[in-house]
């Protein structure tokens, strides 16, 4: 079983260039460099060495990777020989992947800007089953929960994995519920997360205190400004496979999380009013720059 959210099923490369300017370096590992090596490709100082000896993929004073076409801005490994002989960080790019004994979850970090449109595109939202688009790119490399613990509801009591994915679903639901600000959606999360993580084992199944504590939420209609849906689909993908569950010491670390992504944002809305702007660079602070365990780890106090 493999999921993704509904926005994010329709999601093709559009070539963008934007992961290929971004300045990140590039690893090859030995199969890879002799398969790229093989293709005919134009004359250039294509890897560079790093001291540990790993090659990587050359930049220019620019910063964008040696491989990018100028004329084009396609990638020249890519259009000579095909997506499959990518770099693994350049053919997973933009998907984070989790795996656990459910099944495995496809989001999208937003700092590519087709993944970032993708968020203003009107239509419902909900978790869907993930296309060959998204999931034949090869080995899916991610987070791999497969034989670990299931997520914690709090320090010290495990969830169940019927009842993580319960709390997952109407978390997603209630984050992009209409009529709500995206801060209101993450305020209702946290109360239904409160009293969640209240719980204790002998009273009611856990599962039934997921949907009790999501029913429980008061409706709210609140005038939403033009960027909200699509902030609200972005923090949905932030919840949605969070490597965090597995990182950090209970829901209310993720929902913390959550505000973390949206304090973000927020910063920098007020750089220049441009939303998907605004999202592009704060999925790359929180999914690129930032380490999602450090992250976890602060969050968890």
């Amino acid at each position: 079983m493999t999921k993704c959210l509904s926005f994010h099923s329709r999601y093709r490369c559009q070539s963008s260039g934007a992961c290929c300017g971004a300045g990140w370096t590039i690893p090859f590992t030995d199969k890879e460099l002799r398969d790229v090596r093989a293709l005919p490709l134009s004359p250039r100082v294509p890897f560079r060495a790093l001291p540990d000896g790993t090659m990587v993929a050359g930049v220019r004073q620019d910063g964008t990777c040696t491989f990018l076409e100028d004329g084009t801005r396609l990638c020249e490994i890519h259009r000579v020989g095909g997506h499959a002989l990518l770099p693994l960080s350049c053919r997973m790019f933009p998907r984070i992947v989790l795996h656990d004994p459910r099944g495995t979850f496809i989001s999208l970090s937003h700092f590519c800007p087709t993944a970032a449109a993708m968020l203003f595109e009107p239509g419902p939202v909900g978790i869907v089953d993930a296309p060959s688009t998204l999931t034949g790119v090869g080995a899916l490399d991610g987070l791999d929960a497969r034989n670990v613990w299931p997520p914690l509801l709090r320090r010290g009591m495990l969830m169940d994995l019927e009842s993580y994915g319960t709390w997952e679903r109407l978390g997603v639901e209630v984050l992009t519920r209409d009529g709500l600000t995206a801060r209101e959606g993450l305020d209702a999360l946290d109360a239904a997360t409160t009293r969640i993580t209240r719980w204790s084992p002998g009273t009611t199944p856990l599962t039934h205190a997921v949907l009790d504590a999501f029913a429980a939420l008061s409706p709210l209609i609140s005038p939403v400004e033009d960027h909200d849906p699509a902030v609200k689909r972005w923090l949905a993908a932030r919840l949605f496979g969070s490597w965090v569950a597995y990182q950090g010491e209970g829901l209310a670390t993720i929902v913390r999380y959550l505000r973390a992504c949206l304090d973000a944002f927020t910063v920098e809305l007020a750089r220049d009013r441009n939303a998907l702007e605004a999202i592009r660079r704060s999925d790359r602070l929180i999914v690129h720059d930032s380490s999602s365990q450090r992250l976890a780890t602060l969050l968890n106090a």
